[in-house]
């Protein structure tokens, strides 16, 4: 199970709510089983309290390639029903947009080789999807900024755009619509781009999601100056982890190594960073 963990973490798989229980190499390309489940939400129709049914038809979605093999994410997502009025809903995650079945890593990509002029076909093949989806990512590009509109809450990321190089891309969370991908992350780079937008409309965004890289929070409050910065959780997260195991490491290092409290620090390091509402406090004797 760790090994899967690493694996979700490796891939940028952000979502704590999707489940890995399986990796299987099939020659041709690589799979990933897994669930998405998490507590039953209210109903969207009634208020109601939903509760947890059953699980919908696996979904294959596609994910970026890995170790030069396509892969392909096979996921059971968690349905709910309302025990009010009836009303069936289908786990969502930020893997992939509601009624999708391409990951948004791969759209991503997709909008990325279409900048870089790359034959459609070519794109498909690479990417190991069909050709009429590139169109349709095609089909949603905004040739023409709308200078004059921004969605009330951003999220910006950086992703490797070429070989080497990062670059910077921006979009709208709720709908998860790319708003702005340039070629470069320098603040020079965002800060001429979104200048080009009126005073008036960068007041209106309300918050901007990042991660913990820290120029963007600076430049961030410069640009949009009504704007709350939130920090991607998930690098909090993996902040907090690793800082618990280097004084954990510290503290072992203080032992004897074959003291018993050594052993038990260097083997059971898993508890230390375990949610404490999961935590038992019932003994377990091995034989």
């Amino acid at each position: 199970m760790e090994q899967l963990n690493l694996i979700t973490n490796f891939l940028r798989i952000k979502d704590k709510n999707i489940t890995i229980t399986d990796e299987y190499d099939m020659g041709t390309h690589l799979e990933l089983h897994g669930h998405l489940d998490y507590t039953a939400p209210k109903c969207p129709k009634c208020k109601g309290q939903m509760a947890k049914y059953d699980y919908q038809k696996t979904s294959k979605i596609p994910y970026l390639e890995t170790a030069g093999y396509p892969l392909l994410i096979r996921l059971r997502k968690r349905r709910f029903k309302c025990k009010e009025c009836g009303k069936m809903a289908v786990a969502e995650t930020p893997l992939v947009k509601k009624n999708h079945q391409i990951s948004v890593a791969v759209n991503q990509k997709i909008a990325q080789l279409l900048i870089e002029n790359q034959a459609m076909q070519h794109i498909a093949h690479r990417l190991s999807i069909s050709t009429s989806s590139v169109m349709r990512k095609l089909n949603e590009f905004k040739f023409e900024t709308d200078w004059n509109t921004l969605p009330e809450v951003m999220s910006w990321d950086e992703y490797a755009f070429k070989k080497g190089k990062m670059s910077f891309i921006a979009q709208d969370f709720d709908s998860l619509n790319v708003i702005a991908i340039l070629d470069g992350r320098t603040q020079a780079t965002i800060r001429n781009h979104f200048l080009r937008y009126p005073r008036k409309v960068r007041n209106r965004v309300k918050v901007i999601t990042m991660d913990m890289f820290s120029p963007y929070y600076q430049l961030a409050k410069q640009l949009f100056p009504n704007a709350k910065i939130v920090l991607d959780r998930f690098h909090i997260v993996q902040h907090l982890s690793r800082a618990m195991n280097r004084v954990r490491i510290q503290i072992m290092n203080q032992f004897n190594r074959k003291s018993q409290e050594y052993r038990a620090l260097k083997r059971y390091w898993k508890l230390i960073q375990q949610d404490s509402r999961k935590l038992s406090d019932k003994r377990f004797y091995r034989p």
